[in-house]
Formats: C-alpha cells, structure tokens, sequence
C-alpha cells in the first residue's frame, strides 16, 4: 500500500515539473517574440527617416521599449499600426507606451432617422482611431461591388453628418479623423423611386428639372435623359434647352439603376421687360430704334462706344488672320445727319421706296453709336469673302447681320448684308443660333405708326 502511494506521489511530481518545463518555454518563447518584435519596431522608426514608421499590431497595447518611444518623439516620427483590416496613422505627440490599440469595426444595419435599414461598416471614433489624424480601412466586399460609397460622421447627439459622398468604392478607403464624431459608418444606399415635378419655363432657357429622389439619402443621384420632346435640345454642356415654345415631355433615367421619370414641361416666351429711359426704349436691356421704337433728336453719343470699336478690332484682326480684310464704311450717325440723308432718298425715290433702305430720323441704328455699315454698300457685298466671313462669323464679337435676306417684312427693311448690331457676344450667339431677326428674338414689331 505504501509503495502504490510513492508511485502516485511520483506521477504527481513528474507532472507538475513537465507543467513547469512547459510553462517555462512558453514564457521562454514570449520573451524572444516580444525582444524581436521590439527589435523590428526599433529598426522601423529608425529607418523611416522623415517618413511613417510602420508598427504591426502583435498585442493589445503598444507593447514597445522605453528608448524607442523617446525616439518617436524626439525625432516627431509618426507612426502607423498596423491591424488585419485596418491602418491607423499617429502623430508622435499621441504616440505612448502600453496604449491600447484595438479598433472597433464592424458590420450592421443602419438604425439613424432618414436613412434606410442598410448593412453598412462601422468604426467607432475611440482609443486609438480618436488620437489619430486619420484611418485607412479594408472595405468588404459587399461595399466594395457598389463602385461608389459614403462615409458619414454620427455625433454623441446622434446627428449624421456626411464626411464624403459618392467617393470610388476601392479596397482601401482612408478617413481623415475628427473628435467631434463618436463613430463614423461607411455605406451604399440604393435609390427606391425619383420624383420629376412639372413646370413652366421661358424659351430658349436651361430647364432646371425639380427632382426628388426617395430616399434623399441615397449614393448615387444622377441621371441621365432618354426622351426629350422636339421642343427642347442639349447642348455642347449636356444641359436641357427649350428651343420652341408648346409643351413636351422629358424622360430620365437614373444613371446605375432602372429607375425613370417623367416631368411635363411647357416653354413659353419670355415676357419682355420694356423701360423707357430719358425717351430711349430698352428691351430685356437692349437698346432699341426701329421703325417702332425712336430716339429722341437730342441723343447724340457722337460716336461709336467705345466697346463697340473694341469689338470689332477684335473682330477685324480675327478676319486678317483669315485674310479678310474690314473697315468701318459708315458708324455713328446724328439725328441731323440721319435727317439730311432721308430726305435726299425721299425726294429721289418717294416715302414709300425711302422706307425700304433707310431709316426716318431718331430712328436709325447708326444714332445709337452701336450699328456700323462695313466696307461696301451694296446687295453684291454678300456674295464676297468678306460678307460670307461677316455672315459665318461677326457673331462670335458680339454683332449680328441686323436686317436678313427673307425678313424684309419683320425688320422693315431690304437685306442688307454689309450693317451689323452690337449686341453683346451672349445675345448675339443666342440669335445667331436661332435664325431670329432682333425683333423676333425679342418679340417686338418694326412698323411706323403713319
């Protein structure tokens, strides 16, 4: 009986010595990984130079030398951990012994007011990730097969503020940190249904479509038009034009998803906006003579405005280089002058036939310092380089052909190939693309009252 006790005894003791053989090794193996693990994270820092120094996450907390924390700050190296999903980026100032340098990230639905219930990443703003400048992230593959993402902040409050929308869906996203967030949640939200409101607009205007996208929140909010009625066009820029007045219908569709709608849209004209200042007539801000509208005998500019000569030596050098030569024949023009000339054409033609080709006194462009007859007076002039340059071209500097081949009834008078109208390079390009006199673009009529 005594010797089977001895023997028990015996096990006992070979145990508990295997146990602490064991226990030794293991402590043994600790102590070297942790001596060569800091041997590494020494050698990082040394060698990042100006750089980050990389520190790969092997424990908890930042289990690291005494000397290579000095280090850190006496050189202000910056560090980056390290971790399986995650890189987080320190200034050396936040840098400090046995800090704990877990980061909390994870998966779940979104439960915020206004937002859909989403699977979405989520990474809590604490420790670590609150001390830095900024997080790198591994995005999953769930998000990562949208091609597009969100990142929004959510405060104490739980108020959710956009950090950056509609960034490109890529394996590794990097926020730039800020303490006034408790977490921050990475997401992609599809869009349910868009919402096209009808409206009114004035022709040859950018229609602006009033659309709402349910949810609002949603990544993606762009479209794109797949009918557009024959009143409206777009343009060089993409944008909607109404080009005709009536009513037509315009169809999008949102850009990733089968998605559409549609918005009735009536084009009407713009209602003109007629001043009349010390006996000038101006229309939507365009200075107006025709047979209509006169000028008073006492408006005496005495010449062409200066931004007129302006526009068209921009012009004539734009023709030289063309190899077209310009010149002013006729410009401005006084009351008096206009006078002389009218009724020399009306006792050699007649009033009838004098009102084809010339204008009544105060109601001639060339009063108004912003008309000019160019280089030859005469029907043939349409059919030379110059005129044909001056017809493809004058636009471009602001001028307009004033009185069209075809349009004798509109503007009053025969076509005159050689006199063009400063109105400005944006007016000029609109009417100039329209094939509109002035008075058509504007809405306005050239008779006189007798």
């Amino acid at each position: 009986m005594k010797k089977i006790r001895r023997k028990g005894r015996l096990r006992i003791d070979r145990i508990g010595y295997a146990l602490g053989i064991i226990i030794f090794v293991i402590l043994i193996i600790n102590i070297i990984n942790y001596i060569q693990y800091n041997n590494k994270v020494y050698d990082s820092v040394i060698n990042s130079g100006a750089k980050n120094a990389l520190i790969e996450k092997k424990y908890k907390k930042l289990k690291i030398y005494d000397k290579t924390i000095k280090l850190i700050k006496s050189d202000d190296v910056s560090v980056v951990i390290k971790d399986k999903n995650s890189k987080t980026y320190l200034s050396s100032k936040n840098v400090e012994k046995n800090m704990n340098i877990n980061v909390d990230i994870y998966n779940k639905r979104l439960k915020y007011k206004n937002f859909p219930w989403t699977k979405s990443l989520f990474i809590e703003n604490k420790g670590i990730i609150r001390k830095s400048n900024k997080v790198e992230i591994n995005l999953p593959n769930y998000l990562l097969s949208n091609k597009y993402i969100d990142i929004y902040g959510v405060t104490k409050d739980d108020n959710v503020v956009p950090v950056s929308l509609k960034e490109k869906a890529k394996r590794k996203i990097k926020i730039k940190t800020d303490k006034r967030y408790v977490r921050y949640f990475i997401t992609f939200i599809k869009l349910d249904k868009i919402e096209v409101s009808d409206s009114t607009v004035n022709k040859d205007s950018i229609v602006n479509l009033n659309i709402k996208y349910i949810p609002q929140t949603a990544t993606i909010k762009d479209y794109e038009y797949t009918k557009i009625g024959n009143i409206f066009k777009i343009n060089s820029d993409g944008k909607l034009v109404a080009k005709k007045t009536g009513t037509g219908k315009v169809t999008i569709k949102h850009t990733i998803q089968n998605i559409q709608a549609t918005a009735t849209i009536k084009v009407k004209r713009e209602e003109n906006k007629v001043e009349i200042k010390n006996g000038i007539t101006y229309v939507n801000g365009i200075l107006i003579a025709n047979k209509t509208y006169a000028l008073p005998k006492t408006y005496n500019p005495g010449k062409l405005s200066d931004e007129v000569v302006e526009a068209f030596n921009k012009m004539k050098e734009a023709a030289s280089k063309d190899n077209i030569k310009l010149w002013i024949q006729s410009g401005y023009r006084s009351y008096e002058t206009q006078e002389k000339l009218y009724n020399g054409y009306v006792n050699k033609d007649g009033i009838s036939k004098a009102d084809t080709y010339s204008a009544r006194p105060g109601h001639s462009e060339h009063q108004t310092g912003l008309a000019m007859d160019l280089n030859i007076i005469d029907s043939s002039f349409a059919n030379t380089k110059e005129g044909k340059w001056i017809a493809e071209n004058c636009y471009k500097y602001g001028f307009i052909i004033r009185y069209p081949k075809g349009k004798e009834d509109i503007t009053g008078y025969m076509y005159e190939p050689w006199h063009v109208r400063y109105v400005g390079n944006d007016l000029a390009g609109k009417i100039y693309k329209s094939g509109l006199t002035l008075e058509e673009y504007l809405g306005i009529s050239s008779k006189y009252k007798d």
